[in-house]
């Protein structure tokens, strides 16, 4: 079974993430389907605009941690900076649902989202320090300034979580409501009514003049990301999560 289905009807491309065991955990594999996803719709005059959500009360607890334990070991990212780059230059307009959870890329995705409503049992968390890691796709310089510097520090550092009441206030979400789905689809229902030859350039008037400096804030970010997956304190606090006991950084 699909952990990413993938749907177009109305000049709508859909993308779900269904995989509600792993509480929509990304692995490789999805990432690698969302990427062909987006990128296949590049050129396909029927896709007008992009849906992404998930399955489930919760959006994405985040990457795979067994991915990440196997990155540590020496593995490849073959897909998830794929995904970002694809996403971050994608020219068609983006709407995501977001009706839970919204951990780690589930918060660093919807940077690059063009509208995002949102229920209000959903959270943002981006707990990379608390993994030795540091943060991703761009985030150590985007996400300040979606929701400024103070808060960004807190979530990045500290591991903050931002509310639904915050992400709205702090212009992170589009808009917060009981239906977030039935939000999503009334602007869905505008976008795919638009001319589509002006819809795209006006994104890329607003999106493509940081495009090329956004590409390389998540290369530099991934070769840090990568080597710190490699150390002790990366290891050490993966495999206390996965074992579920409280990770020790004292002999570090």
């Amino acid at each position: 079974m699909p952990e990413i289905n993938v749907s177009q009807q109305n000049h709508i491309l859909s993308l779900e993430i269904d995989r509600p065991a792993a509480k929509n955990a990304i692995n490789q594999s999805m990432y690698q389907a969302l990427a062909d996803a987006i990128e296949g719709s590049q050129d396909n005059k029927e896709v007008r605009a992009i849906l992404l959500h998930a399955q489930g009360n919760v959006f994405t607890s985040g990457n795979d941690m067994q991915d990440f334990l196997a990155i540590s070991n020496g593995a490849q990212d073959d897909h998830a900076g794929r995904f970002i780059k694809a996403l971050i230059s994608n020219k068609k307009p983006v709407v995501a649902v977001v009706e839970g959870p919204a951990i780690g890329i589930g918060t660093t995705l919807l940077q690059f989202c063009d509208f995002v409503f949102i229920s209000p049992h959903a959270f943002f968390k981006t707990p990379f320090a608390q993994l030795g890691l540091c943060p991703e796709f761009a985030s150590s310089q985007y996400l300040s300034r979606l929701i400024g510097i103070r808060k960004a520090k807190a979530m990045l550092m500290l591991g903050e979580t931002m509310t639904a009441e915050e992400a709205l206030t702090l212009g992170f979400v589009s808009g917060l409501s009981h239906n977030p789905m039935e939000d999503a689809n009334s602007c869905l229902e505008q976008l795919t009514k638009l001319p589509p030859s002006a819809m795209q350039i006006s994104k890329a008037m607003l999106v493509n003049f940081e495009v090329k400096d956004l590409i390389e804030c998540v290369d530099a970010e991934n070769k840090q990301l990568f080597q710190l997956l490699t150390q002790p304190e990366a290891r050490e606090a993966i495999s206390a999560f996965l074992e579920k006991r409280p990770a020790n950084f004292s002999q570090f």
